[in-house]
Formats: C-alpha cells, sequence, structure tokens
C-alpha cells in the first residue's frame, strides 16, 4: 500500500510521524518499550517497505535538521530500530557515514577529559551507541584508525575498574557492551595487535575481579558473546603457555557455564561459529566440563561432555543446512526466456482501461458478490506461475553471490533492497491469483 499511495499524502503522513517523533525524544532512549522508540521503531519499518524516495526524506527531516540533546535522542533511537541507512542515496550514505566516523572518534578524542555528566547529548557516549548501531545496516570502515578502538576499549575497561562513583561505572559499562558490538561487526579488528591486551583485560575485568562488585556487568554478556565468537579470526596457540589463548578459555568457560536460556542459545552460537572459523585443534580446551549443556533437561544435576558436544553438532548441521547452489546454463536460459515472456504478458496488461474495471465491478451485486469468485485470465495465472519459478532460481543466484568476497558490497547491498521489494510484490500477486 505504501509503495503505490498518493505521494503528497505519504509525504504528509510521514511528516506528522516526524513530529511526533520528536514529541517524544525525552523519553528514555535505552528502555525499548518506550514511547519514543515505539514511534521510532513504526516508522522505521515504514520506510524499509516504503517508497525508496521516503528514506532520503525522512533522514534530511530527522537527521539533518536538529543537532540538539532531544535530537540526538530522536538519532539513536531510530539508529537503533534499524533505520535503513543502506537505501539512502550515494550522496547521503556518504555523507551518513562521514558523520558517525567523525563525532565518533571526536568522542575517543574527549573520553579522558570529559567527565560523565558533562555530555552533549542526554545519553552519555551516543556517538558509540549510534555507530554500533548503524553498523548492523551499513559497512562503515575504521581501518585508517583501528587501534584507536582498541585503546579506547581498554580505557574504558581501565575506568571501569578504578572508578568508585556508580555512575561513571553504569556509562562504562554501557560504553563496553557497545565497543563489543562494534568490534564484533568490523572483523578485521581481531587482527590487530592490540587485540591481546583486548582480550587479556576482558578476561581480567568479567573473571578476576569479585563478582559482587560487578553485578551489573551481566548486562554485556549479550555482547561479549557476540565479541567472542570473532575471536575465530584470531590466531590461538594451544599451548598453557599463552596468555592469549587461557583468557579466551576462561571467557568461553563462563559463557558456556550460564544457565539462563537466552544466555544458553548466545553463548552455543557464539561457540559453534568459532568453532567453525578457528584454527585451534583442541577446542575441548574451551569447554568447561559444568557447560550449562551438559547437564540433562530433567535434574539439571548429571553433567555428560558428549551431549555438549550432541548439541554443538545440531547447531552446526543448522548452519550448514542451507548449502549454496549454483545456477546451470540451462536454468539461467530458462529465466531469461520467462522474463521476456513475462515482460510480454506485463506490457499487454498494463495496456488495458483501468476505468473499464472499475466499471465492471460496480456492476456487481452487494448481496451476491461475496460469494463470487472472478476468475483471472490464464495469462495472468501463468505469469504469476513464471515469476515465482523465477524468484525460487534468484534465491539460488544470491546464495552464490554470498560466497564471492570480490564483489562490490555496494552493489550486493542495492541488489539485495530490490529484491526484497519484488519478493513482496510477487507474494502479493500470488495471494490475489489464489483467492482468484
Amino acid at each position: 500500500m505504501l509503495r503505490h499511495a498518493d505521494p503528497d499524502r505519504m509525504n504528509n503522513i510521514f511528516d506528522k510521524l516526524c513530529e511526533l517523533l520528536m514529541l517524544t525524544s525525552r523519553e528514555p532512549v535505552l528502555f525499548p518499550e518506550s514511547a519514543l522508540r515505539k514511534t521510532a521503531r513504526l516508522i522505521c519499518v515504514l520506510v524499509t517497505y516504503g517508497p525508496e524516495f521516503m528514506v532520503d526524506r525522512v533522514y534530511s527531516s530527522i537527521f539533518e535538521s536538529s543537532r540538539s540533546q532531544d535530537a540526538s535522542n530522536v538519532h539513536i533511537a531510530l539508529l537503533m530500530e534499524g533505520f535503513p541507512l543502506n537505501l539512502l542515496s550515494e550522496k547521503k550514505r556518504s555523507i551518513a557515514k562521514q558523520r558517525l566516523v567523525t563525532e565518533y572518534y571526536n568522542f575517543l578524542e574527549r573520553f579522558e577529559d570529559k567527565s560523565p555528566g558533562e555530555s552533549d547529548s542526554a545519553i552519555y557516549g551516543a556517538p558509540v551507541f549510534a555507530l554500533c548501531a548503524a553498523l548492523r545496516s551499513l559497512q562503515v570502515s575504521l581501518s585508517d584508525t583501528d587501534m584507536k578502538t582498541l585503546r579506547f576499549l581498554n580505557a574504558v575497561i581501565h575506568k571501569y575498574e578504578t572508578s568508585s562513583d556508580d555512575v561513571t561505572k553504569d556509562n562504562c559499562r554501557r560504553l563496553l557492551g557497545e565497543l563489543l558490538g562494534i568490534i564484533c561487526n568490523m572483523k578485521h579488528l581481531y587482527s590487530c595487535d592490540g587485540m591481546e591486551e583486548v582480550i587479556l583485560g576482558l578476561q581480567k575485568l568479567f573473571i578476576s575481579r569479585p563478582a559482587l562488585s560487578d553485578s551489573q556487568l551481566f548486562l554485556c554478556k549479550p555482547n561479549l558473546a557476540y565479541f567472542m565468537s570473532g575471536l575465530g579470526h584470531v590466531e590461538l596457540a594451544d599451548s598453557d603457555d599463552s596468555p592469549k589463548s587461557s583468557a579466551a578459555w576462561e571467557l568461553y568457560h563462563m559463557l558456556l557455564r550460564e544457565r539462563h536460556w537466552a544466555f544458553v542459545h548466545l553463548a552455543i552460537s557464539a561457540f559453534g561459529y568459532f568453532a567453525a572459523h578457528t584454527s585451534c585443534n583442541q577446542l575441548w580446551r574451551f569447554v568447561p566440563h559444568d557447560a550449562a549443556l551438559s547437564f540433562d533437561l530433567e535434574w539439571g544435576k548429571e553433567a555428560d561432555e558428549e551431549r555438549f558436544m550432541s548439541e554443538l553438532k545440531a547447531l552446526l548441521e543448522k548452519e550448514m543446512a542451507c548449502p549454496a547452489m549454483q545456477a546451470t546454463p540451462d536454468q539461467l536460459a530458462m529465466l531469461v526466456k520467462e522474463g521476456q515472456l513475462l515482460n510480454v504478458i506485463v506490457q499487454n496488461n498494463v495496456k488495458h482501461d483501468p476505468e473499464s474495471i472499475v466499471s465492471d465491478m460496480m456492476d456487481v451485486d452487494d448481496e451476491k458478490q461475496p460469494n463470487k469468485k472472478r476468475k483471472f485470465p490464464d495469462g495472468i495465472c501463468k505469469g504469476v506461475e513464471l515469476l515465482q519459478s523465477g524468484l525460487r532460481i534468484m534465491v539460488d543466484g544470491l546464495s552464490q553471490w554470498k560466497q564471492n568476497p570480490l564483489d562490490s558490497t555496494e552493489v550486493h547491498e542495492k541488489f539485495l533492497a530490490h529484491f526484497s521489494r519484488l519478493e513482496d510484490v510477487i507474494a502479493h500477486l500470488v495471494s490475489l491469483a489464489d483467492s482468484g
């Protein structure tokens, strides 16, 4: 409906929604059920599946109109709810990237000089939250200053450990979680020289310190699990003499012991990714004897290593359940032929007079209309079938495309955006054809 609505009406609706969003700007941005986050969530859904021009319009209206504290809250709320930065026009996408990186590094430079109460936003560390959220939909390069991010993470850990002020500790804890999220979305950071210091710092923070004094650190564990999955891209020795490897073992022991079902899922997913990518040969070192998935489901008292390995195997099998498929030349030729035929069908349908169709629909008796089904012409039904067939072949081709790291990421993102819209349109046509 959004894609085919009157543009003026669409503009009016989005203007009202943006005004409503600004009215909720003083709501807590870190609370997912706040009015601010709910309104931002609605806008993100509408923008993602609406007409293409609306993404640029909303971005200009919200992100470029104001730099106040309230506006910063709104920016972060939209990014956290998945605002599709990747669907922006090329110029605006470039500006958005530059702005995110610039504000992020400006905050890093001022971190030691500013107290937690001194912030340009209602939320301390807003640029860090913004970059972490944006990385879910936008490829951002920090390669020129990779070490700044790792040094900043170490500085946050140190400040958390040495501070006695609860406000400072809370702000550092939130920054820690977001920084772990940034690193896990930028795999090249794992190969930097400062990664060993980060791993040792996390081991000291989460394991060596008294648990009672850091009871709020569990809030960082979801992003810690994502971070740990990326250790599959780090060279870890199988020797007891390696401090980095020992720290990684202990961190995985802590995660895999967690009994809460959500943490159990995160931990086993992280370890599954790690196991599939690491060069380590002695994976048993990363698994504690009392891992949560080692216990029997009925009583939770008897640990069995085989039970854990069975769960891990099931997870890895699910990851490999959708192998990449390569389309044959015959399939590609058939797809081209079906596309040409579909083009002819569409062109013929476009020539129909819309007014005569509306008139024909109005002639139906209201009492008989619910019981009467209109049969679509055979050409339309045939065209819908061809669309479905072509879509399946394109899905196979996409699976192959994902495996090719040499292809342009930007072209890939644009194609996926248009492909998603194509899927929606075809699904709608199929439902119409079935109802006829």
